[in-house]
């Protein structure tokens, strides 16, 4: 089967597949990413989406991804904030993957071969997170720039050697691979291993003779430095988006601190997990950090199993590498694209999910391809073909009602992972947003006895007491999670208030001295540390840090009252009353505050003004 027909079919086998995704919902990480990111929700925002980091702020990680980011703004703007329009651009990139996953095949298999191989691509259930979930989007773009600018590479490549140094042709498969290149490095990180994918195209396409890779390579390697170059592009933007490129950033649990070897020793089972998912695709989750998986630093029956399947795949692939060159391309591709997950050079944000195969998957399709053209043609061989095929298919299929809604998902995530401190910790959400918190407290609780050292949970569940009122929990829970993550400003900030509200103002300001040491120019951090020396009746020091605070932030109407108040308690009559008709000035016609502060100016102790407490005090 070739040309048009090879591509209706695998096409309309993967539409059939991925179609009923379009009626589910924003689910898991959809809703911060998506649902409550407001700077996606307006196309106003566009240029500063192309220099802003993937998450919102306040999740302080380390990703960069614009073109995700425009992508998802373009959405939201096309289907108005309803799911739909995400869901159906993540099936339309599916279908294009698919295609490119055929076209691949194309040059590396028979015509028979590329087809089993994109049908087996179209149908691999562990694809279904990427597909379903509105934040799969990013898989899919990587992919299928990633794809389509190696295969743009190739023929260039192919032209290159068969006509002209330069023509239409080539100029149009240049401006291909550079712009697929970009989709690539923009969708997600493992785009960058791109360059040196291209490289490895040229020897296996020279049969591996490096005389003739060095002669391919020389014909278009103006081409390859622009796709590097477009790399490095990104790594500076990335740089001035995030700051250092291995600095800061969230690091999954369980790779905190660890050196690269110790990282090796918690990534050898996940091979054995990668190997499930393909030859026997029956248990899947849509989390697996501890405890479902729990990473060991340590050598174990499981880190050599692990050894032992990449010895057999490293041992496949240079033998193979002439009797079947594909299975030998299918396993670099797969090392390649998966080598940024890894964690061995640089640790990242995950250390086992599904989403996170989609592009190397193309590589076990490859193979799968080519291993099937080897077997014995018989008259059963189709029909046997064909029966796996549905048989994926339908674990496909039913795999995507996980992700309809968030009561699926939870269900689907309590019964897969009971073990994770994912699982108990989204319970605890869900249960507080629908009202029951003694639950979401017990649930919460027990994912942090699972794993103890997670700031966003220890901050989250801070906030949650800090709005019940629990005020000495929460200043526990949120100056915990400040120490294990210094960025946390806000964490920082709010446990200041946590414990004015309690009654200790000498301990919020002895965390705000230290805070502001690592963060001297934090408003949040200046206010509250202000505050704080306020209501320990320390005016001198309280106006210092106010003062800090307006140089801050000029032109703010509060801080220019907090400074008042500290002026005013240190028996600076006149400092207070012009900062107080500053913050009039400034403020809005419904603040009333500095008005009735200015008017209960007057000689004598603390300029006529009372005493203020913590009480009187706003949150940050």
């Amino acid at each position: 089967m070739r040309g048009g027909r090879a591509y209706a079919l695998v096409l309309a086998v993967a539409l059939a597949a991925s179609a009923r995704s379009l009626t589910n919902g924003f689910v898991f990480d959809d809703v911060s990413a998506i649902q409550n990111d407001s700077r996606i929700h307006t196309l106003g925002a566009l240029p500063r989406l192309l220099e802003a980091p993937y998450w919102l702020p306040s999740f302080e990680t380390n990703q960069y991804r614009p073109a995700t980011t425009v992508s998802f703004a373009l959405l939201w703007a096309a289907g108005r904030g309803r799911p739909v329009a995400f869901h159906a651009a993540n099936v339309a990139l599916n279908l294009a993957a698919v295609a490119l996953v055929l076209a691949l095949g194309f040059r590396l298999l028979g015509p028979a071969g590329a087809v089993v191989a994109a049908l087996w691509f179209a149908v691999q259930p562990v694809h279904v997170e990427a597909v379903a979930n509105g934040v799969g989007l990013g898989e899919m773009l990587t992919a299928v720039g990633y794809l389509g600018a190696l295969l743009a590479y190739l023929a260039d490549g192919d032209a290159a050697a068969t006509g002209p140094p330069a023509s239409w042709r080539r100029a149009g498969l240049a401006l291909a691979t550079l712009g697929a290149a970009m989709l690539a490095y923009g969708g997600k990180e493992n785009g960058i291993t791109l360059p040196a994918m291209l490289l490895l195209a040229d020897l296996w396409q020279a049969g591996g003779d490096l005389r003739g890779a060095r002669a391919r390579f020389r014909r278009h390697a103006i081409l390859w430095c622009a796709v590097a170059a477009l790399a490095l592009e990104y790594l500076a933007a990335r740089w001035v988006a995030l700051g250092p490129l291995f600095a800061g950033g969230a690091v999954a649990p369980g790779l905190q601190g660890v050196s690269p070897p110790g990282r090796v020793l918690i990534m050898a089972p996940v091979v054995l997990i990668w190997l499930r998912w393909f030859l026997w695709p029956v248990h899947f989750s849509a989390d697996y950090l501890p405890n479902a998986f729990v990473p060991e630093a340590r050598l174990g029956l499981a880190q050599l199993a692990g050894f032992a399947v990449l010895a057999v795949l490293a041992w496949a692939a240079w033998a193979s590498r002439r009797r079947l060159p594909a299975v030998t391309a299918g396993l670099v591709f797969l090392a390649i694209t998966a080598s940024v997950v890894a964690n061995i050079v640089v640790p990242t944000g995950v250390i086992v999910a599904e989403r996170v195969a989609y592009l190397p998957s193309a590589g076990v399709a490859i193979v799968v391809g080519a291993l099937w053209t080897r077997l014995p043609r018989g008259r059963y061989l189709w029909p046997a073909t064909a029966l796996v095929l549905a048989l994926l298919g339908w674990r496909f299929v039913g795999r995507i009602a996980v992700w309809h809604d968030e009561a699926s998902f939870l269900s689907a995530l309590q019964r897969d992972a009971p073990g994770s401190y994912r699982a108990h910790w989204a319970l605890g959400q869900a249960a507080f947003q629908q009202g029951r918190p003694a639950e979401g407290e017990r649930e919460m609780l027990e994912a942090i006895r699972i794993h103890p050292d997670t700031p966003a949970l220890l901050e989250e569940l801070g906030e949650r007491y800090l709005e019940a009122g629990l005020f000495g929990p929460a200043a526990r829970y949120l100056l915990i999670s400040y120490s294990l993550d210094t960025l946390r400003v806000g964490a920082a900030a709010r446990g200041m208030f946590a414990l004015l509200k309690a009654g200790h103002p000498d301990s919020a300001a002895d965390v705000g001295a230290v805070a502001l040491d690592r963060y001297p120019r934090s408003p949040r951090l200046l206010q509250m540390t202000a505050t704080a020396e306020l209501a320990a009746r320390r005016p001198r020091r309280a106006l210092a840090f106010a003062r800090r605070f307006v140089f801050a932030t000029p032109g703010r109407w509060d801080s220019e009252q907090l400074a008042g108040v500290a002026a005013a308690a240190a028996n600076l009559c006149g400092e207070a009353r012009w900062r107080l008709e500053r913050a009039v000035k400034l403020a809005p016609p419904s603040e009333q505050a500095p008005r009735r502060l200015l008017a209960q100016l007057r000689p004598g102790a603390g300029c006529g003004l009372p005493a203020p407490g913590p009480a009187s005090e706003k949150s940050p």
